[in-house]
């Protein structure tokens, strides 16, 4: 039989997964659902995994069994808690279907996007959606990870972030602490927050997701309004100075590549033009650049290293 890897990236809308070779050639890619536990549950979560698994599996004309190494990056898997959960509901996955993997590792969505991101060598990332992190990876193999508290003790430029901020400022309209303005005019339009009612009643009662409040902000501060650009240039200062940490605690020789992922910086925005000015004026020896090959792509890698048995320390 053939020794062959298994690569997967899941999150709360979908999972992709590549079947590939021990060297690397892809056999085949498919996609499901979502697969991030918090949203659909352990068992849930695993069951989409070995679905993939079997589909991949069948569209390349090979068996379960023949898949010495897999990676899993799945968005939740970043809590112990729940890695080791998850991890238990696939391994009994497994089992009940008599196939043993050798070597299975279950990481984070976010550390397969940096092993993608420079094709397993040295580098960091910067995450900007909901939440944000700031992960990096040593000339020696270690990660480095900075922020990625969660949206109470941090997430610092995020989306869920600026959304909290710009809120404050409608609130501080509401009580004329501050001019009415075009980001404040945009929110309480969208969402009807006229009254310091509506607003108490979305956030405290109907848990509004501050995070869609993000997009209004970078429309306000193309359209020039100072308060929107205010607001992403704190962000903006926020994650450089967590890049700059990580560029120091890589200590690599020469510069850093650095690559913006997230729905906020992984294309061309108005905040990720912020950010890439922000990261110049600390001084760091970063480098911004496109990721080189895809999260599910860096979770192939990583299954291929498990069978080279050369894993990634942690920091």
């Amino acid at each position: 039989m053939a020794a062959l890897v298994f690569g997967a990236d899941g999150g709360g809308t979908k999972t992709s997964a590549i079947l590939a070779t021990r060297e690397g050639k892809v056999l085949s890619r498919c996609q499901a659902g979502a697969s991030n536990p918090n949203s659909v549950g352990v068992e849930e979560a695993a069951a989409v995994v070995w679905g993939l698994v079997r589909a991949c599996c069948q569209e390349a004309g090979h068996t379960p069994g023949e898949i010495e190494a897999a990676a899993l990056g799945i968005a939740g898997a970043g809590s112990p808690a729940i890695r080791d959960r998850l991890l238990a509901a696939l391994r009994k996955t497994l089992q009940e279907h008599e196939i043993a993997i050798a070597h299975l590792v279950l990481e984070s969505d976010a550390r397969i996007a940096l092993e993608g991101a420079f094709s397993g060598r040295t580098g960091a990332i910067v995450i900007a959606g909901t939440g944000s992190v700031v992960l990096g990876k040593t000339p020696q193999g270690e990660i480095v990870r900075i922020g990625g508290w969660g949206r109470v003790l941090g997430d610092e430029g995020s989306g869920h972030w600026i959304g909290l901020e710009a809120a404050r400022l409608v609130t501080q309209q509401l009580d004329a602490l501050e001019p009415a303005g075009l980001l404040c005019r945009s929110i309480i339009e969208r969402f009807d927050w006229a009254t310091r009612e509506a607003v108490i009643v979305a956030v405290y009662q109907q848990e509004f997701p501050l995070a869609s409040i993000a997009p209004l902000v970078l429309d306000a501060c193309e359209r020039g309004d100072a308060l929107a650009r205010s607001i992403l240039e704190r962000g903006a200062d926020l994650l450089a100075g967590q890049l700059a940490v990580a560029a120091g605690r890589i200590q690599a020789r020469g510069e850093v590549g650095v690559v913006f992922l997230g729905g906020l910086i992984d294309h061309d925005t108005i905040y990720a033009h912020i950010l890439a000015e922000r990261l110049a004026e600390t001084g760091a020896r970063l480098r911004i650049q496109a990721a080189e090959l895809s999260p599910v792509e860096g979770a192939v890698l990583m299954a291929r290293s498990l069978l080279d048995f050369t894993p990634s320390r942690r920091a």
